[in-house]
């Protein structure tokens, strides 16, 4: 449900990104939606290191050693970096992308997006279970972690011996779309309260509720001390997600009632991600469609787009899901060809 409605806003925002009119967004409603849409992809963040501890816990030992399902968690987290690469590549062959080294456009494939934030992430979660801790250590080294990252993340920022790192390590940690500081501490965040999902089910939206509660406090306090901006940033969004996640909570049993498809794009909503974004803003594949149209909609055009855009990518989430359930065969030979053909001509191409 969480995925669900980030991936669905995106859909809303970058299709408003990029394709309303200019002169339409001097609007008290455009100006709402700017602070609106800097929930989005902590939502989309925190759902995923939500959806990372309900698929661990349950079963723990297999990830807390070398194993098949360590093995396949492993290469999925790489994935979702690679495919975050795969998308902000400058040109469609390894000969131009390497002499275009050191350009604007090497620069904009480095900086880190929403993918690499959330692989890495769920990477580091994964090492330190690697450990094997007890559950109180797990519990304080996350939750330290968490909030840590958005305290040092204006010494990060302003540090010269980060900025002296290598422009592939470097944008991790600053000047990227979703550097690991502060966003990180989103996923982090998720993995707790889903930890507490899991481990403590009949309690848990009342320990939620304490948690979303003293974040929101803290945070204002530190917004009337004027301190540590990055942190109250951090808590005031982090507390708003824990209330909307456990509000949705009590809607879980109309939510299995909905048709299908809808559920679908909320479980698929990496598919759902990907491609909504090479349609607006296009790819080494495709041009968007903000090159072709430009910022030219208005209002009334641009809202039947978010329809119809949202209308086919519910219906791809749902043919993907059923194909890779119902075809296991067919949907690992599709990706298997997508990936491979990709590959090559990316690697072969001379121009």
């Amino acid at each position: 449900m969480l995925r669900a409605i980030a991936v669905a806003e995106m859909i809303h925002g970058h299709s408003l990104d990029g394709l309303l009119d200019i002169a339409l967004r001097d609007t008290p409603f455009f100006t709402s939606w700017i602070h609106v849409r800097g929930y989005t992809a902590p939502i989309f963040l925190f759902a995923a290191g939500f959806v990372l501890a309900v698929a661990t816990l349950p079963r723990m030992g297999e990830y807390s050693h070398l194993s098949n399902t360590l093995r396949r968690r492993l290469q999925r987290l790489f994935f979702v970096i690679l495919l975050g690469y795969s998308m902000y590549l400058p040109y469609f062959s390894l000969r131009k992308t390497i002499l275009s080294i050191g350009s604007p456009a090497w620069h904009s494939f480095l900086q880190v997006d929403i993918l690499r934030c959330i692989g890495v992430s769920g990477l580091i979660v994964q090492v330190w279970l690697l450990l094997k801790p007890r559950q109180k250590v797990t519990w304080l080294f996350i939750g330290l972690l968490t909030v840590v990252l958005p305290i040092l993340t204006p010494a990060v920022r302003n540090s010269s011996l980060v900025s002296g790192l290598p422009d592939f390590v470097r944008y991790y940690f600053m000047d990227s779309r979703f550097p690991l500081f502060d966003y990180s501490s989103y996923p982090l965040l998720g993995f707790l309260i889903g930890y507490l999902f899991v481990k403590q089910r009949c309690v848990w939206p009342m320990y939620s509720l304490l948690a979303a509660l003293l974040f929101i406090v803290v945070a204002q306090l530190l917004n009337r001390a004027g301190v540590i901006p990055t942190l109250q940033s951090f808590m005031t969004k982090g507390g708003v997600i824990i209330l909307l996640t456990v509000f949705l909570e009590r809607f879980e049993r109309l939510w299995e009632k909905l048709p299908s498809p809808v559920e679908y794009f909320g479980r698929e909503s990496i598919v759902v991600y990907v491609l909504h974004v090479v349609v607006i803003y296009g790819s080494v594949l495709n041009k968007g469609l903000n090159v072709y149209w430009g910022a030219t909609l208005s209002y009334r055009e641009l809202y039947c787009f978010v329809v119809w855009l949202l209308a086919a990518m519910v219906l791809l989430a749902y043919v993907w899901h059923r194909l890779k359930h119902e075809h296991i065969s067919v949907a690992r030979w599709v990706k298997k060809t997508i990936y491979w053909s990709f590959l090559i001509v990316f690697l072969l191409k001379p121009y």
